[in-house]
């Protein structure tokens, strides 16, 4: 019905059918929604006049800054007042006519020596003043005028006005290239990236080299329009309908709804939950048992978010997919511009991957190397081993290097190493590479990727061989992460383009030298999302360095308690008021007399007692109520809070900043 209703919207009277594009959503919502000729595609995006100009506030890190009015707290009503003032006003309240009848008499004598009428009102307003000051009145009631006022009548909403989204090509002279967008934006054929990606170049080039250098930029707009300064895969948006919703102004990917608990800070209840560069800055630990959502609620969105920021021209990303399906051409369509897969069929089209990329001299070709073939926990339990094999592989390959001015291919490597190297677990595991997969892989195939690439913007996806060669695919990852940091710590990277690594089942790939990344890619403008089930899949003496090293933390339900431990261990503790209660009985038998009820009263320090006494006989009972408040220091979140606390399908998020502001752990639910 959908569909007919937009056919006869858009065609009209007269039948015409709509050439393929993009159109109004028949739905009325503020998007536009692909029409392929026949029949409405699920691929939306929103209407580019109307994102543009959102409302958005951009406060809190991990807040969805698009949608939310800066506007729309003001006039609201206060919240709860604080109980330390009610206490103060009540106090006060009760105190009031007391004083006020105990200040009567000195207040007349002080006002007849001053030779004033000695007035019973003016004494009141003495007493109203000073007891309503230390009462705090009038913060009591502003708060019960602002909570119970009568509610204004809303005025009349005034339209926004529209400004110029070209306003630096017109002020330059160039209203051609800027009304050749405008028609653009009209038909829906500018996207959101078209629109991030050329008002990027145009401010960029202004700013830096002023309005008058702005013409090669105005030249190029108004020959392609919103196609000028196209990323190299020739796309205008992603490939595939975006799983998330996404705010290219600021960046961010929108994850799920933070939940309506008194857990979670008040900043964020009820609030969008987003992510953005600018926090994976810090890098991400993501801890969740299998099936709890981790690839399709952290990993995709982030790799939308990255993606999109690389066709924008900010950004570029690696994801390693030690599966080979999560992230291939049937999750992903056209989507990676490299798509490395040792798996694949050799052809003209596959890519290789450089064993040296990256590195700068053969001293570091061989560290990165030896890091990646030698077990992780070598330099710590057999640190001679770890040192012979460096050198080992430092003097075959800048001997190789220095003869034949480049290095060596896999198979002259392993020929020469098998030769020359006196440390047999150097041999045995580089022996694991020698698989006719992974020699095609690094040797034979024509088009090689080189980790240096992704100093410009690149999409990349890395799959290993996991089910044919399980132990040569965790050398093939950790080579690769240890590549990517290489890359982005080098002093000649290129730091305005943000790098971002996707490690799923990161555990089995970390070593000492990833440790060390995780702490550079904060200033190189770069950060590493590691997702594993467990934290006991790290090397135990990198298990504590990783947790700390990731300024992001998020873990899913149904977790290990040993991980619940660390995360509750992280987020710390708070200070919290307990109140115990205290009730005992006691009886008295007396002769002589006949006992009768007794008033209530206090019993020891902030408690009451009630005293009743029997009629008959000389037996009295007394009932004792005690009542005390302590200040106790409390998991923000327990062990056990994590373990069953967090509903499945929810996940608890704590979010860091490069200048150092952090979030407390905030529940968010991942499938509203």
């Amino acid at each position: 019905m959908a569909v007919e209703d937009g056919v006869s919207a858009v065609a009209g009277p007269r039948r015409q059918r709509m050439p393929e594009g993009w159109y109004p959503c028949p739905s009325g919502s503020p998007q536009l929604r692909y029409w392929t000729g026949s029949a409405w595609t699920e691929r939306t995006r929103p209407d580019l006049v109307s994102w543009v100009h959102g409302d958005r506030v951009l406060d809190a890190p991990g807040v969805f800054a698009y949608g939310r009015n800066p506007d729309e707290s003001e006039g609201g009503r206060p919240g709860p007042l604080e109980p330390h003032i009610w206490r103060r006003a009540r106090l006060a309240l009760y105190l009031f006519l007391p004083i006020y009848l105990a200040a009567l008499l000195p207040l007349g004598l002080l006002l007849s020596y001053l030779k004033l009428p000695a007035d019973n009102v003016l004494a009141l307003l003495i007493v109203l003043v000073g007891v309503g000051g230390y009462g705090r009145w009038h913060i009591v009631a502003r708060w019960l005028w602002l909570r119970y006022r009568p509610e204004p009548k809303p005025p009349a909403p005034v339209p926004k006005p529209r400004p110029d989204l070209w306003a630096d090509l017109r002020e330059a002279g160039f209203a051609d290239a800027a009304r050749r967008l405008d028609e653009e934006v009209a038909t829906g054929e500018l996207t959101d990236v078209d629109y991030v990606r050329v008002a990027r170049v145009v401010q960029r080039t202004a700013r830096q080299n002023g309005l008058a250098e702005l013409e090669p930029i105005a030249v190029a707009i108004q020959e392609q329009g919103g196609g000028a300064f196209l990323h190299s895969s020739g796309q205008r948006d992603l490939p595939m309908p975006r799983l998330v919703q996404h705010d290219l102004v600021t960046g961010q990917a929108r994850l799920g709804v933070a939940a309506e608990t008194d857990r979670n800070p008040a900043t964020h209840q009820k609030e969008w939950f987003a992510l953005d560069t600018e926090v994976l800055r810090t890098s991400m630990l993501v801890v969740g048992p299998p099936g709890a959502g981790k690839t399709r609620s952290f990993a995709r969105p982030i790799i939308e978010l990255l993606g999109l920021q690389t066709l924008v021209g900010m950004a570029s990303v690696v994801v390693i997919d030690p599966t080979g399906s999560a992230f291939d051409a049937r999750q992903l369509p056209d989507f990676f511009d490299v798509d490395i897969d040792p798996n694949a069929e050799p052809g003209p089209g596959s890519w290789g991957f450089d064993l040296f990329g990256g590195a700068s001299g053969p001293e570091e070709a061989a560290d990165r190397l030896a890091g990646a073939v030698l077990p992780p926990d070598t330099a710590v339990h057999d640190p001679a081993v770890d040192s012979a094999a460096r050198n080992t592989l430092y003097t075959v390959i800048a001997e190789f290097h220095e003869r034949n001015g480049r290095y060596p291919l896999l198979r002259e490597l392993l020929d020469l190493v098998q030769t020359q190297s006196p440390v047999p677990l150097l041999n045995e595991r580089l022996r694991l590479l020698d698989r006719p997969q992974l020699i095609d892989l690094f040797d034979g195939r024509p088009r090689k990727f080189s980790m240096r690439d992704i100093d410009r913007p690149l999409r990349v996806r890395i799959a290993l061989p996991e089910g044919s060669s399980p132990q040569a695919a965790r050398i093939l990852a950790r080579l690769a992460i240890a590549q990517f940091v290489q890359v982005v710590a080098a002093p000649e990277a290129n730091r305005e383009v943000f790098k971002g690594l996707i490690v799923d089942e990161a555990g089995r790939f970390v070593d000492e030298y990833v440790v060390q990344g995780l702490q550079r890619a904060r200033a190189a403008n770069a950060g590493i999302v590691l997702l594993a089930q467990s934290l006991a899949q790290f090397p135990e003496h990198l298990r504590s360095a990783v947790f700390t090293g990731t300024g992001c933390k998020a873990v899913f339900a149904g977790v290990e308690p040993a991980d619940a431990r660390y995360f509750a261990d992280y987020w710390g503790t708070s200070w919290a008021a307990e109140t115990t209660v205290t009730t005992g009985t006691a009886t008295t038998t007396t002769s002589g007399h006949m006992s009768t009820p007794g008033s209530p009263g206090r019993f020891g320090r902030g408690g009451e007692k009630s005293v009743v006494q029997s009629l008959t006989g000389s037996t009295s009972t007394q009932y004792n109520r005690a009542v005390s408040t302590r200040a106790v220091e409390r998991y923000v979140w327990s062990p056990s809070d994590i373990i069953n606390e967090v509903p499945v399908g929810h996940a608890l998020i704590s979010l860091a900043t490069p200048d150092g502001i952090r979030t407390p752990p905030v529940l968010v639910n991942l499938r509203a």
